[in-house]
């Protein structure tokens, strides 16, 4: 027997997984924040992969039990949930999108990695990577993006460290889901809980995940690795470095960096010297929305339209850079002293539709039959999306005084 403590899950037994709990490429996931910068704006926001993984296997083990699995079957799942998130860099998503691969395909190679750890636990490699993978039915248990138990997890202990409240009733979710075929469905007479649940994970990623502060720390931090690439000689090299720092070393790197701009941004970061917002494009109708009181701030609305064409458009972190540089010249600024922090549109924001289980009379989508509930999911979000340009706080009233410069570049 050997538990480990962690929050929201009380003591969580391990005694069966100690070969992969001790291995060095899962004792790295101590050093990761699950949030990656958000504790620059949420000061409890401390905490690790590590111990999502862990409560990842508590709420598998609790929805096996409940399913009724038979032992292979939750021995299996549980070791998916401890390894689900194995591939994850340095502050989490966040620094993803400068690197060439994403942690799943990171995942992929580190279970390789550890097959003799997950063999010592008398699990299959093979099976695991089908499951990481999405090709593997068992795995929607944990992977499920509204009932997987990675995603029960996440919400409420983010909400936790972060102080959120309003948190949805896990364990009733937990307790009314069941499979129909390949995918998760909940009981209809709980379509309210199930309601609330996709409220709540919309409101955590408006307000927590994607608030406008953390935005701004993730460009700075993506725009500091973009410059320090550009002057490596072997970025291949250099990535598959970066993939296995942990965030304190993430930091380190940079410090050291060859360009002059990753190291005094990663040096803005450390000390929480932030960029703000000195223009701040909105959707037609919700500029309202922003709170201009005592703030040197200009608020423009696009057509939706127009919002999605410039967000597909800056996937492209090159392109965003390039932009960026033209902002800054635009206005006699430095390279890198102008930043576009924006926020995702509708990628990932609105929850996934959810299947309804209605026994004899048919199972169907939430959405198809809601329409009001995705209308206010949608409604939600255009409220808080924005393109924001953000640059150092001494710079901002002489641009928001005159931003004619950085709209005409935008517009184009």
């Amino acid at each position: 027997m050997k538990s480990i403590c962690i929050p929201c899950s009380g003591p969580v037994e391990v005694g069966d997984y100690l070969p992969i709990i001790d291995h060095p490429l899962f004792q790295r996931l101590r050093h990761c924040r699950q949030l990656g910068l958000n504790d620059l704006i949420f000061p409890g926001a401390q905490h690790t992969r590590f111990e999502h993984a862990l409560g990842v296997l508590a709420r598998t083990r609790q929805a096996a039990r409940i399913q009724h699995f038979d032992a292979d079957q939750q021995h299996t799942l549980e070791l998916f949930a401890l390894l689900h998130d194995l591939g994850h860099g340095p502050c989490s998503h966040q620094v993803e999108p400068v690197l060439a691969q994403n942690h799943h395909q990171r995942g992929l190679l580190c279970l390789e990695r550890m097959s003799a750890a997950i063999q010592a636990c008398g699990g299959s490699v093979e099976l695991l990577q089908q499951m990481l993978a999405g090709e593997h039915p068992l795995g929607a248990w944990v992977s499920d993006r509204n009932l997987g138990t990675d995603k029960l997890d996440y919400l409420e202990r983010d909400a936790f460290h972060i102080g959120f409240i309003g948190m949805p009733d896990i364990a009733t979710i937990q307790r009314q889901t069941i499979a129909t075929g390949n995918i998760l469905a909940l009981n209809e007479k709980f379509i309210e809980d199930g309601k609330r649940l996709q409220k709540f994970y919309s409101y955590l990623h408006q307000h927590g995940y994607l608030n406008k502060t953390a935005l701004a720390a993730q460009r700075l931090m993506q725009r500091a690795l973009q410059e320090e690439l550009l002057l490596v000689p072997d970025r291949t090299a250099a990535e598959e470095e970066i993939w296995e720092l942990n965030d304190a070393q993430l930091f380190a790197w940079l410090a050291k960096a060859k360009s002059k701009l990753a190291r005094q941004l990663a040096a803005r970061l450390a000390n929480r010297s932030l960029y703000r917002t000195c223009l701040c494009i909105k959707p037609d109708g919700y500029a309202y929305v922003e709170n201009t009181v005592d703030k040197q701030i200009v608020v423009k609305e696009w057509s939706r339209a127009k919002l999605l064409h410039f967000s597909h458009a800056m996937h492209s972190l090159d392109r965003l850079r390039d932009l960026e540089n033209r902002l800054a010249d635009a206005v006699k600024l430095a390279p890198g002293e102008v930043v576009l922090a924006a926020m995702p549109y509708f990628t990932k924001l609105l929850p996934k539709d959810l299947r309804i289980a209605n026994g004899g009379a048919g199972d169907y989508w939430l959405f198809e039959k809601d329409r009001d509930h995705k209308a206010s999911l949608e409604s939600d979000y255009l409220r808080t999306f924005a393109v924001r340009v953000v640059v150092p706080p001494e710079y901002r009233k002489r641009l928001a005084d005159k931003p004619e410069p950085l709209l005409e570049i935008l517009e184009a």
